[in-house]
């Protein structure tokens, strides 16, 4: 297995990588329209809550709940339906599927006469970002080049990022109602130009299209290319997969996938509940600081350019850190920053001098550029490296669910939390949970940095504490290879 290893990153040291990239930024386009339409609702709410405001429309706060948290539930809900449509269509059809739906969602957001529709439109809008996020984390990862795909991973947090921030920054200067027009731009452009880009290798391996998938990596990789190690690679698996489920009956509940599902799971769901959803979700209502003169709009749009700068970092540090290593120093940021702006609230620093007024201000930006650039990629990277390929689509779909499942539960709660323990309590829970995320990777998250899919399903094979260690860090001989 090493010797196949090695022969393959070796081996991709020498493509043609013009084709990836252009596949993997036509991908990326339906993630950006997702982070951007996601962003609207945090733009719309303060508009449909004045009394004033030119609509038919006039939310209460308990409609105002239901408007910005109803996208989390059908977020999870589109998940499981990725899972399904793309065991079945694959990779690619999923994401045209979402990106037509988004569009559909648009309209019905544009032209809402009634509040009802508006939640149609969110129903609509959630379910899409549920159905093409995974498979786009999942096609990146399959067609990227391995010392490559930790980095390529981490665009999954960089553009729905950057999608939001756009989105912010154009809803100060457009109106409400043509804003999910210009939002959903990118999906028409990936439908436009969706005859380009490839479907997944390893899809279409576990189809049994071997000849396709094998045109399709030497596409990939360029003339020069030495394709058999890769294809070798994938083909093992695949049959090895086939004969595991020949000989057990419940494969599905083997330790390679519920070890993997129940981390990844786990990782999603700190990932939801460490503070960066609740602050975005609800920036304008909360960035008002007393002794501080910048607005709430201007707050928001820099705490959400803080994440993105953390996003632009992450691919570097990915390629230089390991991944385990990465998000529990991200977790410990995290929760130290949301403990110091719990003692500015707790203790009202804004009442003691003028430079500690500004104390929330410099920790969001650090809170968000630690959330981009160490602990958010992780588990989005993780979602399409450590599930057996059988079973890929299946662990990406349920366990991204239980990431909405969390944040629906935070969105919907933050204003009760809000008003029963004030903004110091709601710091002091994102404080623990970040904790606790740091110390759950610490005992349980396995490294797979510099790993194939090979060596990464061994991995979670193995039975005992002992076995686990073994394949921790990442071959020394590869990582000198690799770094040449």
């Amino acid at each position: 297995m090493i010797e196949i290893s090695s022969s393959i990153l070796i081996n991709q040291q020498n493509t043609s990588n013009i084709k990836m990239f252009i596949c993997a930024f036509l991908y990326l386009l339906p993630g950006f329209t997702g982070g951007a339409a996601i962003s609207y609702f945090a733009a719309a709410l303060p508009y449909y809550m004045e009394p004033s405001n030119n609509s038919t429309i006039q939310m209460t706060e308990s409609e105002a709940s239901w408007f910005v948290s109803l996208g989390s539930p059908v977020q999870m809900l589109g998940n499981l339906l990725s899972g399904f449509i793309m065991e079945r269509l694959g990779r690619k059809r999923t994401i045209m599927i979402g990106s037509l739906l988004i569009i559909i969602s648009s309209a019905l957001l544009s032209f809402a006469p009634s509040y009802e529709v508006l939640l149609v439109g969110s129903f609509l809008c959630g379910t899409a970002v549920g159905l093409f996020n995974p498979a786009i984390s999942l096609v990146l990862s399959e067609i990227t080049l391995i010392r490559l795909r930790g980095s390529m991973g981490s665009l999954m947090t960089l553009i729905p990022n950057g999608g939001y921030l756009y989105g912010f920054v154009i809803s100060s200067i457009v109106p409400v109602h043509i804003l999910p027009w210009i939002l959903v731009l990118p999906s028409i452009i990936f439908l436009v130009f969706s005859w380009y880009v490839v479907e997944s290798p390893v899809w279409l391996m576990t189809k049994g299209r071997t000849s396709e998938a094998r045109k399709v990596i030497a596409w990939l990789r360029g003339p020069q290319y030495h394709l058999e190690p890769e294809a070798k690679e994938l083909e093992n698996l695949v049959c090895k997969q086939l004969g595991d489920q020949l000989v057990s009956q419940d494969p599905i509940l083997s330790r390679a996938f519920l070890f993997p599902l129940f981390i990844l799971s786990s990782l999603f769901f700190f990932h939801a509940l460490v503070g960066g959803d609740d602050i975005s979700f609800y920036a304008l209502t909360i960035f008002e600081y007393p002794g501080v003169a910048i607005s709430p709009i201007l707050m928001g749009m820099l705490f959400q350019i803080s994440f993105t700068s953390g996003c632009l970092i992450a691919p570097v540090v990915m390629g230089k850190m390991n991944r385990r290593l990465q998000f529990m120093t991200g977790a410990i940021l995290l929760s130290l920053c949301s403990t110091i702006i719990g003692f500015y609230y707790q203790f009202h620093l804004y009442n003691i001098s003028s430079v500690l007024a500004f104390t929330p201000v410099l920790l969001h930006l650090a809170f968000g550029v630690s959330y981009g650039a160490l602990f958010g990629p992780i588990p989005v990277t993780l979602s399409s490296e450590i599930f057996p390929q059988h079973f890929r689509s299946l662990g990406c779909g349920i366990s991204n669910s239980t990431r909405f499942i969390s944040q629906f539960i935070q969105l919907k709660t933050f204003l009760i939390l809000k008003e029963s323990l004030g903004m110091a309590g709601v710091y002091y829970i994102h404080c623990t949970v970040s904790m606790t995320a740091a110390a759950f990777a610490f005992f349980l998250l396995p490294e797979t940095r510099n790993k194939t899919y090979t060596e990464i399903e061994e991995m979670f094979k193995k039975s005992s504490s002992q076995d686990l260690e073994n394949v921790k860090s990442p071959n020394p001989k590869l990582e000198f290879q690799m770094s040449e």
